[in-house]
């Protein structure tokens, strides 16, 4: 008697700890197949992982100049014409061109700026012999400001800290050389 009822505890035990030890491995399994499966890839196809990883910090890039212009545009200020100064980064890897074309088309597509282009731009600050490769001060800006006729300039700086990204924006007046608008947006690269 004492056997049997041995056995039947055994058999309940059996039949919890059988799912759970199941449900245990198949979890396993799984982490290790993704884990396989990005090796795989990656030999495969050489930098897949890498080229994943810049698909979705373009689009976290893509969705934070949104929000950014988004924010710019609901403000009440007398700019309407606007020139994409310089995007700098001290970050590797960052493309601070790529960055400044999409701020660009976000503003046009704003439908609120007059934006100038970048090629339009050069040419006019080459016949003043001025660069962008500065950084704009009160005296630049309201210098450059006329010259090319535009009322504002955006500039700022991304980089990427602590698995954030951070981009930093800035509309500063020609005529003053004040910062009129500032926006910085972080988010956290996966």
């Amino acid at each position: 008697m004492r056997l049997s009822i041995h056995n039947m505890q055994i058999r309940h035990c059996t039949k919890l700890v059988s799912p759970i030890l199941t449900i245990l491995f198949a979890s396993g399994c799984i982490s290790m197949g993704m884990k396989m499966g990005k090796t795989m890839m990656d030999t495969m196809m050489p930098g897949f992982t890498d080229r994943v990883q810049q698909i979705n910090t373009d689009q976290v890039i893509d969705q934070m100049i949104v929000e950014a212009i988004s924010d710019l545009s609901s403000k009440d200020l007398d700019i309407t014409s606007i020139a994409v100064w310089q995007i700098k980064s001290r970050i590797a890897g960052i493309d601070v061109e790529m960055i400044r074309q999409q701020i660009i088309t976000q503003l046009v597509n704003s439908n609120r700026h007059k934006v100038v282009s970048r090629q339009r731009l050069e040419e006019l600050l080459s016949e003043h012999r001025l660069s962008l490769s500065g950084t704009i001060d009160e005296s630049s800006a309201t210098e450059i400001g006329q010259l090319i006729g535009v009322e504002g300039f955006i500039d700022g700086y991304a980089s990427i800290e602590n698995e954030r990204f951070i981009l930093s924006l800035n509309l500063v007046e020609t005529k003053s050389g004040v910062i009129l608008w500032a926006n910085t947006i972080e988010r956290h690269l996966d």
